[in-house]
């Protein structure tokens, strides 16, 4: 059963009315603090395509590393390419869309409708029939999606069919519990659901409470599957409350208010949740890298720096550290046209760096290997419709100094984007083995 929660409450970020005296002093001040990869290289053209040179990420890596393979969508293309050998093959030449995602164990890529194909290449197949979202199971190469008419089913490459919620029931998303046996679903506009793989039998844990328009749309689970995530969007606003409710059910908290609604600005790194967070009109504008958790949720900046907007915030797999990207804090024109450095943040606040020099590029979506020694990050030029290349960076995980491949790993095309968020998360995807 659902049960009434905490009153929605507005948790403006201080600092705000202070930004214009901040930029001045605050941006000086943030000079001094240490670049690992020093000046220059970078150049200072507008919207540069970089170039690829051959297998940069095994050089990086030493031979001591497994990478894995990343997979992306280019005009109607799905490529693969093995980071451990610089392999690169098309998987499908045409017709393919985001979102791109490998199955838990790298055997599958699946793409737009909810298709897939196997990652060493093969025919199209599409076991649950053509969905509007869907996910793949973390534990077997199974997907949860829900058809065009609100239902939703699972299936795959192997296993048959089944329709767990039937056709005419609102579904908009689903998402599995981190141990593959229950879905996270929202229904009809105005509930939040978890059922049961198996035989779909359903709790509602959330509904919106009467004469509130918020349709609650799923952000996720926590690693230990005991709470789940979701935003309240309600119309007219671009930044909306995150909130969160006992996967069993209880009382629903929320977390912040405002975010903006991008599942890629969550990150969890062990039981606490990092999030960007502050914002109510885009990336750019008033986000700060904000730390919270169960069971009271309060939450702590850890970024702390009004002058800058950060955003994407990524934890490695140790819980130490977070990189994220950092943007002058202003309004950008067009959305998305300004210069966003990557950073990366000791999670216990005691220091920050700054990864990438100067030059008029923008570094986006940091993703970590499975052993924490690697960040995966999408390069772009200024313009939000310039074509992106994948930089991969070594770092200690125990000091957090880094260094990057000489030269990009990969050239990705461009990717979509509303606002300034570019939607690198859903035209790219690794398998880190």
């Amino acid at each position: 059963m659902y049960a009434r929660g905490r009153r929605i409450t507005t948790r403006r970020l201080l600092g705000g009315l202070l930004l214009v005296v901040l930029v001045a002093g605050g941006v000086a001040a943030a000079l001094f603090l240490p670049d690992l990869l020093g000046s220059g290289s970078e150049g200072a053209s507008a919207s540069p395509t970089p170039d690829v040179p051959t297998c940069p990420s095994t050089r990086l890596a030493g031979g001591d590393a497994q990478l894995g393979s990343v997979a992306w969508v280019d005009t109607g293309a799905l490529h693969l390419l093995d980071l451990d050998t610089c392999a690169e093959r098309t998987l499908v030449a045409a017709g393919a869309d985001p979102i791109v995602r490998f199955s838990h164990d790298g055997s599958w890529v699946a793409f737009g409708d909810g298709s897939i194909v196997p990652s060493d290449g093969g025919d199209v197949q599409s076991p649950v029939g053509k969905l509007t979202s869907w996910q793949w199971s973390p534990t077997d190469d199974v997907l949860a999606g829900v058809t065009a008419n609100g239902g939703v089913v699972v299936g795959g490459p192997n296993d048959e069919r089944r329709v767990l919620v039937k056709d005419g029931s609102g579904a908009t998303h689903v998402m599995f519990s981190p141990n593959g046996r229950s879905l996270e679903a929202d229904l009809d506009g105005d509930h939040v659901a978890i059922i049961d793989v198996v035989d779909g039998a359903a709790t509602t844990v959330y509904r919106v409470s009467p004469g509130t328009k918020a349709p609650p749309q799923i952000a996720g689970w926590s690693p230990d599957g005991r709470w789940v995530l979701f935003f309240s969007r309600f119309a007219g606003r671009t930044g909306v409350p995150l909130n969160t409710v006992p996967s069993h059910g209880g009382d629903w908290v929320n977390v912040f208010d405002p975010v903006l609604p991008y599942d890629d600005f969550l990150s969890w790194c062990g039981k606490q949740l990092a999030l960007s967070g502050g914002g109510d009109r885009s990336p750019s504008e008033g986000n700060q890298i904000l730390l919270s958790g169960p069971p009271d949720w309060r939450y702590h900046n850890l970024s702390n720096d009004f002058t800058r907007s950060w955003i994407w915030p990524a934890c490695s797999p140790n819980g130490r550290w977070i990189a994220a990207t950092a943007t002058p804090n202003a309004a950008e024109t067009p959305a998305g046209h300004g210069i966003r450095a990557l950073w990366l943040l000791a999670a216990d606040g005691s220091h920050r760096t700054r990864l990438t020099g100067p030059g008029n590029f923008a570094y986006e979506v940091a993703r970590w290997s499975a052993d924490g020694r690697f960040l995966l990050v999408v390069k772009r030029g200024l313009d939000p419709s310039s074509p992106g290349a994948m930089l991969l960076f070594k770092v200690d995980p125990a000091t957090g100094k880094a260094a990057h491949a000489p030269g990009p790993v990969a050239r990705v095309g461009s990717a979509p984007g509303t606002d300034g968020h570019t939607d690198w998360s859903n035209t790219s995807d690794w398998y880190r083995p």
